[in-house]
Parts: C-alpha cells; sequence; structure tokens
C-alpha cells in the first residue's frame, strides 16, 4: 500500500471543518483588538451601544422608541401614547422658550447669561 491510501480523506470531511469565509474575516476583526487601539475602541464602543440599547428595551419594554429614529416613525404611525405626544410638546415649548431671542440677548449662551 502506498502512503497516499492511507491519508485518505474525504471532501465532504475537509468542508465541514474548514471556516468560512464569513468566519475568517469575522475572527480576523475580532483579532484586531489585540493589536490595536482602534480595534479596542471600536469593540468598546459596539458593547456599550448594545449593552444601553438592552437595558432601555428591557426597562422600558417593547412599545417604547428607543431613538430618534423610531420615534418618528411610530409617530407617523400614530402609535404613540398620548403621554409620549404630551412630552413632546412640553419639550418643544421649553426649547422654543429657551432659544427665543429676547431683546439682544445672545441666544446660544444664553445659559451663561442668565
Amino acid at each position: 500500500m502506498d502512503d497516499k491510501s492511507k491519508e485518505f480523506i474525504s471532501e465532504k470531511f475537509k468542508k465541514a471543518n474548514q471556516a468560512s469565509p464569513f468566519k475568517r474575516k469575522l475572527m480576523y476583526y475580532l483579532d484586531i483588538k489585540n493589536r490595536s487601539i482602534f480595534g479596542k475602541v471600536g469593540l468598546g464602543i459596539t458593547a456599550y451601544i448594545l449593552l444601553f440599547n438592552s437595558i432601555v428595551y428591557l426597562w422600558k419594554g417593547k412599545d417604547h422608541p428607543m431613538n430618534n429614529f423610531m420615534w418618528r416613525i411610530q409617530k407617523q404611525n400614530g402609535t404613540l401614547s398620548k403621554e409620549m405626544l404630551e412630552k413632546e410638546k412640553i419639550l418643544k415649548e421649553f426649547h422654543l422658550s429657551k432659544f427665543k431671542n429676547d431683546g439682544g440677548k445672545k441666544i446660544w449662551l444664553s445659559g451663561v447669561d442668565e
């Protein structure tokens, strides 16, 4: 018997044990965190965003908009509650009164002048 017959490995076995291109790329980019500060910062920001959104989702529930994008979609669809619409109205009035030009006051530095 020659050595090739002893080393026979089926193509199916090779494919099952090879990493997919997606997995190889994912592992490469995850390995960047060990090599550079940019990878560590990027991974930290991603983890923070995922953790923050998860906590807000668990705390407020699935019907609460987590960001301005979802707020606008829910407002357009008419699925915002009356309480949330009232909060929006109060905040809009506050911002209009805060940045209103009052006789020559610097509107952008109004907090400093008061």
